[in-house]
């Protein structure tokens, strides 16, 4: 199945460009999906996944068609 990964910021993942489109297995979870494309996971307390505009938890399956963003949410003062 297929999905569209896009993210923006400083945020990359090596060889997936923002706006991709990956082939993934049925039931793989947002976590496993950035476990195999090699992001840390202590990078993962700051991420926020968005899956068709909406906010969900990394061990959200994802399902074919479906559109994940990832983002760092901005803060400071």
């Amino acid at each position: 199945m297929k999905i569209t990964i896009e993210y923006m910021g400083f945020f990359s993942i090596k060889d997936v460009p923002s706006n991709s489109e990956l082939e993934i297995e049925p039931r793989t979870t947002i976590s496993t999906l950035l476990d195999d494309l090699g992001v840390k996971k202590e990078h993962r307390k700051y991420l926020v996944p968005l899956v068709d505009r909406q906010r969900k938890d990394f061990d959200y399956p994802l399902q074919d068609g479906q559109s994940l963003f990832l983002y760092f949410p901005v803060g400071g003062g």
